[in-house]
């Protein structure tokens, strides 16, 4: 499990994998918390939306996509970390250094 909150983990994630969907982000964070189920997956979802909605991210694409969210026929969301972003993660400590 991440030594860090669920939104900076997410953060950490587009900065290290570069543009993400929202599906993918919601995955990799259900694994790495080991989470499961629509309540989680629904939550990281959210989240992305507070972070997006704060500027920390752009969206670069949106889509529907049944066989990407579960069979229903949602939006889907291609996010990547914005300058704001990487800027608010270094004042805050979030930002990985490269090894």
């Amino acid at each position: 499990m991440p030594d860090v909150h669920i939104k900076g983990y997410m953060l950490q994630l587009l900065a290290r994998n570069g543009a993400m969907w929202d599906y993918e982000v919601a995955d990799q964070v259900m694994s790495a918390y080991g989470l499961s189920g629509d309540y989680w997956y629904g939550t990281v979802r959210l989240t992305l939306t507070d972070l997006y909605a704060g500027g920390l991210l752009e969206e670069l694409e949106a889509t529907i996509d049944p066989e990407k969210s579960l069979g229903e026929e949602k939006v889907l969301f291609h996010y990547q970390l914005s300058d704001f972003g990487r800027e608010r993660m270094q004042q805050s400590g979030l930002m990985e250094v490269s090894r």
